[in-house]
């Protein structure tokens, strides 16, 4: 009877851990789902919040300098521009078409 008594009390306990695991994951589901929601409908009404990190605005500043521009960069090029700044390829591209728009 012992026996019986702790295996009931050892499911009860695992039935309780998978039900409150399985609230806890269905709340921050939801909860990225409501964020998602929040950031799409401020892309909608082009009020994008941004979070601006200083050092890779030095990097950027530095960038739009280095870059000449009239060059045409080839993937190679922007690649190892990317990785040598820790910045991505896109960013490299448009600091050139920024250039080349500027002068």
């Amino acid at each position: 009877m012992n026996i019986d008594l702790i295996f009931y009390l050892v499911l009860a306990v695992i039935f309780l851990l998978s039900v409150t695991g399985f609230y806890f994951i269905n709340r921050t589901k939801r909860e990225n789902q409501l964020l998602l929601k929040r950031n799409i409908s401020l892309l909608r009404e082009e009020k994008i919040i941004t979070a601006v990190e200083p050092n890779r605005t030095k990097k950027r500043r530095k960038l739009l300098r280095r870059i000449k521009s009239g060059n045409e960069l080839n993937d190679q090029q922007v690649l190892s521009e990317a990785q040598k700044n820790k910045l991505s390829a896109g960013e490299i591209l448009l600091a050139n078409k920024i250039n080349s728009f500027s002068n």
